[in-house]
């Protein structure tokens, strides 16, 4: 039977009306409810648990412990001493910006003789040095140095490999009438320029063990620019039968 005019009309007005209540009720769920998170406490994307896996930060039973390959105290006058401690990140696509700790000297008898709290990065996968010049000992000699993290806050990152080639290195180390140093000529074998870059040298006996630690900044290092980068200590330092270079940017 043909529907009438007046039929027509109602079902338009009932199509209209139909479409505006699905308007107004995705303009609710858009406006009110919001989007799934990563810090929602809620399973409701592609976690694993709440808030963790998939798309979000591993969750804790994934995350691995930095692993402290050693740590070192070296002694550069009469009561102060530098300290450096070489760290691995085992979690490949994890970095921080916030990872606090301390490094503790203590003496022969187990006492605690200094401390020194501090931060810094830690970027995706990489081994690295945590160098703390300068600690006062008052006169008391370290047996051994610990370092104690504190906190750490992981978030979501994919490794960026540093594109510089370390061309050569030179030490002046056990000659008494110069100042001990080394020299490591760098080149830039990226496609970006780079600044800030935390350079590290760590000297090594010919049974690998490690002798001495330096730090120092690149401020900037162009597209195929060359530069040379120069570690020094204040004492002599024999034994050295290899050098390694170690570099890393800091985050903006």
């Amino acid at each position: 039977m043909p529907i009438s005019w007046s039929a027509k009309k109602q079902l338009s007005i009932l199509a209209i009306f139909g479409a505006i209540i699905v308007l107004i009720v995705i303009g609710f769920i858009y406006y009110f409810i919001p989007e799934p998170t990563c810090f929602d406490n809620r399973k409701n994307q592609d976690e694993e648990e709440a808030d963790c896996g998939g798309s979000c930060i591993p969750c804790s039973k994934n995350i691995k412990d930095l692993t402290i390959l050693w740590s070192r105290a070296f002694p550069v006058r009469d009561g102060i001493y530098d300290a450096a401690a070489f760290l691995e990140n085992q979690n490949q696509f994890l970095e921080t910006k916030e990872f606090t700790y301390a490094v503790k000297l203590y003496d022969k008898s187990n006492i605690l003789i200094a401390i020194r709290e501090n931060s810094t990065f830690i970027l995706p996968g990489e081994r690295f040095i945590i160098f703390e010049p300068n600690i006062a000992t008052l006169n008391r000699v370290p047996a051994k140095a610990i370092l104690e993290t504190r906190s750490v806050k992981w978030v979501k990152k994919n490794p960026e490999p540093l594109k510089i080639n370390v061309q050569k290195i030179s030490k002046f180390i056990e000659d008494e009438s110069t100042s001990p140093r080394v020299e490591a000529e760098v080149k830039n074998a990226g496609t970006e320029d780079y600044q800030n870059i935390e350079a590290v040298a760590i000297l090594r006996s010919s049974s690998d063990e490690v002798l001495g630690v330096s730090k120092t900044i690149l401020d900037n290092l162009n597209i195929n620019e060359e530069k040379t980068l120069t570690f020094t200590w204040p004492n002599s330092i024999l034994g050295v039968d290899k050098v390694e270079i170690l570099l890393r940017r800091v985050p903006k």
